[in-house]
């Protein structure tokens, strides 16, 4: 009877020794992750650096009353003076900011607008075209677009010419 009950003992821990414990499950799910190389870490994209060039220092504690446009196929000029607010209420116009402003809303859609610089454009039309030429203390503006088809777009800053001023010949 011992030898009986020695053999089915060694027989039992055999058996339990060679089962695997783990759920079907869980092998499963362990064999899909067992040899899967880690992923690599992609770098990301370093922002384009601001040419000093293309930089405007405001002074933010000044703000001036908020311009507006309204109504439509407008052709109109305005000049941001004191870190003014910009709202354009108005559809398929024509519109050129000077000077550096605290916000550009656009409140329309098919507006073509060319700004010097501003710290945020918020779109709450579509189809807006919008190109800006300097960093407003050189930082890069905001762009809240919350319809479609809106484009904002940097351009070269070009100076303004002094209308008064001659050539070198005195011309």
């Amino acid at each position: 009877m011992k030898l009986l009950l020695t053999t089915f003992m060694i027989l039992c821990i055999a058996f339990f020794a060679s089962c695997d414990m783990r759920s079907g499950t869980a092998k499963e799910e362990m064999e899909k992750f067992s040899g899967t190389p880690t992923p690599t870490i992609t770098p990301t994209a370093t922002p384009t650096p601001i040419d000093p060039g293309d930089i405007v220092q405001v002074d933010t504690s000044v703000e001036g009353d908020v311009l507006s446009v309204n109504g439509q196929a407008q052709k109109t000029t305005l000049k941001c003076d004191k870190f003014n607010r910009v709202m354009i209420n108005s559809g398929a116009s024509t519109i050129t900011i000077t000077g550096a402003c605290s916000q550009i809303m656009v409140n329309g859609n098919g507006n073509q607008i060319t700004a010097d610089a501003a710290s945020e454009f918020v779109f709450n039309g579509a189809d807006n075209s919008l190109k800006y030429a300097r960093f407003a203390n050189g930082k890069q503006p905001l762009v809240t677009d919350n319809q479609s088809a809106n484009r904002v777009e940097k351009i070269p800053f070009e100076p303004q010419k002094d209308p008064g001023s001659k050539n070198k010949s005195g011309k």
